[in-house]
């Protein structure tokens, strides 16, 4: 082969190692943002699971708060603490809902619905301290029947929160594996056209 052809043909080599190459990168680009866009939705929703069951949480203790107050009046500092959480509450679910993905619906709607029930009972919490007194607030809610409710509520949450934090763990095992595969990948075509290239010179 004469020299012009050599350069041709190393020029064509180094053209499509280049290519190949080029191709690749913008195929990681693309993938890599894709699987973090799923990461970021899953940490957000793990994140709103887990600022529910705060707020559930302090619903409970201004409940609490109501039911040894020492009288009506003493109840509304903690019944205006108690309403604002759950109005936190309803936001929360709201923002998260456009995040949820179609395999933990049911899940989450699930979830919601037990939250309008805790909703209910707690705003008659709330009530009863403020128009009756301490005394009656406690009686509807400080038993064991309400307290296996909110428990029942939080396991609903805690599986929902359990579920992002595993599809995390998979999503970043992905992103790990995308990038040894396409580093080797890329690593091994280079090579090869540069042998390829070493060969026709």
């Amino acid at each position: 082969m004469r020299i012009r052809g050599k350069i041709t043909v190393l020029v064509g080599v180094l053209s499509f190692v280049a290519l190949v190459v080029g191709g690749l990168s913008l195929y990681a680009i693309s993938e890599y943002t894709l699987r973090l866009q799923i990461l970021n939705a899953a940490a957000e929703r793990a994140y709103k699971g887990e600022s529910l069951n705060r707020l559930v949480t302090a619903v409970v203790m201004d409940s609490r708060g109501i039911y040894a107050a020492k009288d009506a009046a003493d109840t509304q500092k903690f019944g205006q603490g108690l309403m604002k959480s759950l109005d936190d509450m309803d936001a929360l679910m709201a923002s998260w809902r456009p995040l949820v993905e179609p395999a933990q619906r049911a899940a989450f709607d699930a979830m919601v619905a037990r939250a309008k029930d805790f909703r209910t009972f707690r705003t008659e919490t709330a009530r009863l301290g403020k128009e009756e007194g301490p005394q009656a607030a406690n009686k509807q809610g400080n038993n064991e029947e309400n307290r296996n409710n909110r428990k029942a509520f939080q396991a609903e949450i805690d599986a929902v929160v359990a579920a992002d934090l595993d599809k995390l763990k998979t999503v970043k095992a992905g992103i790990e594996d995308l990038g040894r595969t396409l580093f080797w990948l890329i690593a091994c075509i280079t090579l090869a056209g540069v042998a390829a290239g070493a060969i026709v010179g």
